[in-house]
């Protein structure tokens, strides 16, 4: 019975170490990303492991130098021919598991900014940011809005048929109908998709207006900070994040919207679970600076409508997701008046990613000056540019409220996906779609 007992637990141990290699194999294989991108003249050390390799396989002598077609790092050529170069994820050297696509990416220099900017932005409609009641001419209390079906967040395009592009407009509309009587059609867009709601607007008791009993919003105004400007296009970047509407979270559509200069008047320093926040001033304020084409969930994107001065701060290169490493790093960011400055912080994780995502790094401030000055990371300093290694690697997104020292990053490379500088054009075409 004992040796029964004992073979029994050899047998089931077996099992289950077996069971663990094989799951880690697996996790492996299906965590390798199928394609891997590489700047162009850079030296990029590929993942390693004990039980894989890559196996350049084909016509890759005009992309990549190497001496041995089992590879772990290489340098691309600069004068590369095809744009790729492919690969075989092999098992102990032996037995190939699947093909990696090596995209070579020209490499890009950007000029890193950490520039204080005003932005103001008008949205594509009317954004409902709030629902209330209305008392009419006879006393009575209603809500039309809220019983037709309105939802804070919804964007209005449209009433009965007319383009609604402003606050006012609703207002005009409401009260220099023919028909005072009518129900309206109001063509909303919520959550991507559009649809009518009819409503019938009710006489206000106070002021004899027209009213549905909607809180909205048609602009939006703020500070924070440029990441990056391409100088060749002046195509910049700016934000790392996306701007929601304060009261509905929702991403703002653009109509139109603009950069202007700005400077840091004061500061609110950061505490636990209080969040700080530099205060802007505009002091250009008819003087465009730079027209907003896009607003997405990684950051505001546009052109500079003026020739920059000769910057301090010279083109550097971009560095991949793949390349961001823990340790230290800087940040360029405005704290006082419009100064940019370079402070000491540590990338304490670096968040592997196959695609786009906001969060790519957890970050912390170890500069004391910054943090004697804002508390750490603050509203305003989205968009601070992350220096390291002489590459563009990100910004600073996020703060954690629970220790303002820290926040997130964002990798630059998606960031780059985001802005018209042809970046998406040329990693597709190095890839050969």
């Amino acid at each position: 019975m004992h040796k029964k007992k004992c073979r029994n637990i050899f047998l089931y141990t077996t099992l289950i170490i077996t069971v663990l290699c094989l799951t880690s194999l697996l996790f492996t294989i299906y965590r390798f990303p199928n394609e891997i991108n590489v700047i162009q003249g850079q030296d990029r050390k590929l993942p390693s492991s004990m039980v894989f390799n890559l196996e350049l396989i084909g016509d890759y002598e005009n992309n990549i130098n190497a001496d041995d077609k089992i590879i772990s790092s290489f340098i691309l050529k600069d004068d590369y021919r095809k744009g790729k170069a492919k690969a075989n994820l092999m098992l102990l050297g032996l037995l190939p598991i699947k093909e990696i696509t090596l995209n070579i990416i020209p490499d890009i220099k950007v000029v890193p900014s950490g520039e204080a900017i005003g932005v103001r932005i008008e949205s594509k409609g009317v954004l409902v940011v709030g629902l209330s009641s209305v008392t009419d001419i006879r006393g009575r209390r209603c809500s039309p809005a809220a019983d037709a079906g309105f939802e804070v967040g919804d964007k209005i395009i449209e009433i009965n048929g007319n383009q609604v592009e402003k606050e006012k407009d609703i207002i005009e509309y409401l009260n220099n109908r023919q028909n005072k009587e009518e129900r309206i059609k109001v063509l909303v867009e919520r959550n991507g998709s559009r649809q009518d709601i009819y409503v019938k607007p009710v006489k206000c008791e106070e002021d004899s207006i027209f009213r549905i009993g909607l809180w909205v919003r048609d602009n939006i105004a703020g500070v924070g900070t440029m990441t990056f400007y391409y100088p060749k296009s002046r195509i910049f970047g700016a934000l790392g994040h996306g701007i929601t509407d304060v009261d509905s979270g929702v991403l703002v559509d653009i109509n139109s919207g603009k950069i202007i200069k700005s400077r840091i008047a004061s500061i609110q320093k950061a505490k636990k679970t209080v969040p700080g926040e530099l205060v802007g001033v505009f002091y250009d304020n008819d003087d465009e600076y730079g027209v907003i084409y896009k607003n997405t969930k990684f950051g505001i994107y546009g052109k500079l409508t003026k020739k920059q001065k000769p910057s301090r701060t010279k083109p550097v290169s971009i560095g991949l997701n793949s390349q961001i490493r823990e340790g230290t790093a800087k940040i360029l960011t405005t704290i006082e008046g419009n100064n940019v400055e370079e402070f000491d912080i540590e990338i304490q994780k670096v968040i592997r990613q196959k695609s786009s995502e906001s969060k790519s790094m957890i970050i912390r401030v170890t500069d004391k000056r910054l943090i004697e000055k804002t508390g750490g990371i603050v509203q305003g300093m989205s968009g601070s540019p992350i220096i390291q290694d002489n590459k563009l690697v990100g910004c600073v997104t996020h703060v954690l409220v629970n220790d303002p020292t820290k926040g997130f990053g964002i990798s630059i490379e998606w960031m780059l996906k985001e802005a018209d500088i042809k970046f998406e054009e040329r990693l597709k075409r190095a890839s050969g779609e």
